[in-house]
């Protein structure tokens, strides 16, 4: 009976099939491209402006808010005003890299887990199946764990450095 039932399972997904539903559900996430393309094109902007910058100095404190400026800390001084965005922007584009280089290489042992689990699913014993899977099932669940910790370790630098820029208070008087 066990072994019946691994064998219909078999015979229900073809690993083609798998393969191509997989690439139908991910099709709109695999646009990497389209997403990362920004980053040089506005770290060369910035690199711009600093340059610009460096000939004149002048303060955007002339109007500042009620409650003082909540990102920038020298608002007396645009210069230091960027150089404190350039410095957020490094920080946020290192951390992305490195977190993201850590992502890829813990799920780079995902595909030995699952192929331990099917094996295990498809031997047809239920006492293998309870004693093997679960472990091989933690392995993934931890991965899965971990990269999301650094995901959203990646969106709150992120997030840090869009505040600073997107500080209404910081470049409305510019």
């Amino acid at each position: 009976m066990e072994s019946q039932i691994a064998k219909t399972c078999q015979s229900l997904t073809t690993a083609e099939e798998m393969r191509n539903q997989t690439r139908l559900v991910m099709q709109p996430y695999a646009n990497w491209e389209e997403y990362l393309t920004p980053a040089p094109l506005s770290i060369a902007i910035m690199g711009e402006l600093v340059f610009i910058s460096s000939k004149t100095d002048f303060s955007i404190n002339k109007n500042p808010p009620k409650d003082g400026y909540k990102y920038i800390r020298y608002p007396d001084s645009f210069q230091a005003c960027l150089m404190q965005v350039c410095n957020s922007d490094w920080w946020a584009f290192n951390e992305a890299h490195k977190n993201m280089d850590q992502i890829r290489l813990h799920n780079m042992a995902v595909p030995d887990y699952m192929k331990t689990a099917v094996k295990i699913l498809f031997q047809g014993n239920d006492d293998v199946v309870e004693a093997h899977l679960p472990d091989q099932l933690e392995n993934i669940r931890v991965i899965a764990d971990d990269c999301l910790v650094l995901a959203d370790t990646t969106e709150k630098s992120g997030s840090v450095m869009m505040s600073l820029i997107l500080s209404r208070s910081c470049w409305k008087h510019v």
